[in-house]
């Protein structure tokens, strides 16, 4: 999630016909058709749907405060990789100066930039998906990690950098917070960690994220692309339908079992390895947390947009829900 602030700046240029001067200009950098780019959506990343030679693209760009190039580039070079051997990811597009990253410095401050071919298909919420769906996606997160076990990015976070990262930007007497940083830490370091079970994962497989077309989902967004055990793919990837009421987690639902078939089917993934995904949700849920806190502060109401009152209010809420989890 980035900031709001930054959010509100970007959205007040969209108009009516979801058509911004800004994304044009970031646009330029790219050979392009003549139809304007429409926007889509803002969280972690401002998407634009674009035409290059009549085709779909996807225009995606984050303020230089929110990720830097190289971290940008580092997941470009891990989804040309899995591209390369035959993943169905989206792949990235080369600008007018060959590169796939683009900074440019605007009235609302530098951004950096990608364009991305679209995939075809169409993308589903959790309750959309068939049984038999929900295990294409258990398939598709095994036989990603498979090709994963092939590659040497370099260039991206491990789970103990993103704990540092976190700590430092949280406030200096969010002391329940920082306590909870130190248990997870040391809960993490006692795992076991060999090539069979840990390498540079998705971070976000949720549905979201997939993109179906004839039952085989192709896989978008690897922006939090990070270094974790395989496992927490999983439990990030099936979160809503494993928690139930006060957080607590049922491994034996039954489309839990058929991701988990599908994943078996090209995998093999030990039972007491899901057994740690609760210890993996509460990673998650931290680094949520302190990202929430980061977009939260400082808060912009001069000129605010009508809807983001609604958007701060739910998102402190959620905010507050992850914080109960470690209060204690």
């Amino acid at each position: 999630m980035m900031k709001l602030s930054t959010m509100q700046d970007v959205v007040a240029t969209v108009n009516e016909q979801w058509e911004s001067p800004l994304a044009d200009e970031l646009l330029l950098r790219w050979e392009h058709d003549a139809q304007r780019p429409k926007f889509w959506r803002s969280s972690a990343n401002f998407v634009f749907f674009c035409k290059i030679q009549g085709n779909d693209h996807i225009l995606r760009f984050n303020h230089a405060d929110e990720r830097t190039a190289q971290m940008i580039q580092s997941e470009i070079d891990f989804v040309n990789s899995l591209a390369d051997l035959g993943v169905n990811v989206a792949r990235p597009v080369r600008s007018k100066t060959g590169v796939y990253v683009e900074s440019v410095s605007t009235m609302l401050g530098t951004f950096h930039v990608v364009v991305f071919k679209a995939l075809h298909g169409k993308q589903l919420d959790l309750e959309e998906l068939s049984t038999e769906q929900i295990e294409y996606w258990g398939q598709a997160l095994g036989e990603l990690h498979n090709a994963v076990m092939r590659l040497r990015i370099s260039g991206r976070p491990t789970w103990q950098e993103q704990l540092i990262a976190a700590e430092k930007i949280l406030p200096t007497d969010d002391s329940y917070a920082r306590k909870a940083i130190t248990r997870l830490t040391d809960e993490l370091h006692q795992l076991v960690m060999s090539e069979e079970n840990y390498g540079l994962i998705h971070f976000d497989f949720e549905p979201d994220n997939l993109i179906w077309n004839k039952d085989k989902p192709g896989m978008i967004d690897f922006d939090d692309c990070a270094w974790n055990w395989f496992v927490a793919d999983i439990a990030y990837a099936v979160e809503d339908m494993i928690c139930t009421q006060g957080n607590n987690v049922d491994l034996q639902t039954e489309s839990f079992l058929r991701f988990m078939q599908g994943y078996r089917s090209v995998r093999s993934v030990a039972q007491t390895e899901l057994e740690r995904i609760p210890l993996f949700l509460r990673l998650q849920h931290m680094l949520k947390y302190v990202r929430l806190s980061r977009a939260l502060t400082p808060v912009k109401l001069t000129g605010e947009l009508p809807w983001m009152a609604a958007l701060r209010d739910k998102l402190a809420a959620r905010m507050q829900l992850y914080r109960d989890e470690f209060v204690v």
